[in-house]
């Protein structure tokens, strides 16, 4: 699984495309020129630090009154969810619960997005597993290279299995367990941003949470896609692929940004069955009904041989993905794109 910090993004990995008259521009954020706006929408848009990463969002509304109302109700929106599903704050829930080994009368945002870790962890043969947290902070503390005893110890403590659910009660059964859910957190929280625009009739927007990017409608509130490239690996602007969304979001997990130890080998995707960090795909991007979806299936895929991934994505509807391989071959599931 993929882990993250509070005050450094891991998994900026999606940047969107500016569409220009006449032509297509590739470019690290995505830009509406009012030129394109054949209609009286208006675009507003906003950018602030949260969750570690800069969360962007960008909104075709009537008025400007109306769009920066609506931002900021969604921001509301966000800000409400880490106080909840943030494990860097000792005083949300998921940190009383990593604390204490339980929580009772768990909150519903919580307890659904246990659920999905739950889930994932199920679909993906246990490649997806939110209690690998022992092993995530094991790996910071030993810089990629602990001994074999520890890992045993730690890696022990691994089962998604053993974290009981019980109406709104949540409890580990073994001690010294704890839960991250930093690679599905972040796409929940970005859909409920995307909803609380929505509530408030917001048609065309995009939402860019680092990277997890959820979209509705037009960047000129009319007939264009939103437009989205997936980050070259190798950082030289070779963007592997670039779609087009009206709807749905897009996510991408790689471990080429955040390492444990110098030698670049153990990095923040970590298999929870070994500690191992995958070393044959470098990214995985994931098209999906929800960043949620997206993200988790990212992380899970990106520990998985090729053919499991491909595999695993066929038997899912509304999903496709796109892999880059360690030798920069791009393996695409049939619906991509």
């Amino acid at each position: 699984m993929k882990h993250g910090t509070h005050t450094q993004d891991r998994r900026d990995f999606l940047r969107t495309i500016a569409v220009l008259a006449g032509g297509v521009a590739l470019a690290p954020a995505l830009r509406v020129l009012p030129a394109m706006a054949a209609t009286s929408l208006v675009q507003t848009s906003e950018k602030r630090l949260l969750m570690g990463t800069i969360v962007g969002m960008t909104v075709m509304t009537s008025s400007s009154v109306q769009g920066q109302e609506a931002v900021g109700r969604a921001y509301e929106e966000v800000e409400r969810l880490i106080g909840i599903l943030s494990r860097f704050d000792a005083t949300t829930p998921l940190s009383v619960l990593n604390a204490q080994g339980r929580i009772n009368g768990s909150p519903r945002e919580l307890l659904h997005v246990v659920e999905h870790g739950r889930k994932l962890n199920i679909q993906s043969g246990g490649r997806f597993d939110i209690t690998v947290t022992p092993v995530v902070n094991l790996m910071e503390r030993t810089h990629g290279k602990p001994n074999a005893g520890e890992l045993r110890e730690a890696l022990a403590l691994v089962d998604a299995s053993r974290l009981s659910l019980s109406g709104s009660d949540l409890k580990f059964t073994a001690s010294g367990m704890s839960a991250t859910l930093d690679g599905i957190a972040k796409g929940y929280i970005a859909d409920c941003a995307s909803e609380a625009l929505k509530k408030v009739g917001v048609e065309h927007f995009m939402i860019d949470a680092g990277g997890d990017i959820r979209v509705q409608g037009s960047p000129n509130g009319m007939d264009r896609p939103w437009r989205i490239a997936i980050e070259d690996p190798e950082k030289q602007g070779d963007y592997p692929s670039v779609i087009e969304l009206r709807s749905g979001a897009v996510a991408t997990s790689g471990g080429y940004e955040v390492f444990f130890d110098s030698s670049q080998k153990s990095t923040h995707l970590i298999n929870p069955a070994t500690g191992n960090s995958p070393q044959y795909i470098k990214s995985v991007s994931v098209h999906a009904p929800t960043v949620m979806q997206a993200d988790g299936m990212a992380t899970a895929l990106s520990l998985m041989s090729p053919r499991e991934a491909l595999r695993l994505i066929a038997s899912m509807p509304g999903y496709s993905c796109l892999l880059v391989t360690s030798s920069g071959a791009k393996l695409a599931s049939p619906t991509w794109g």
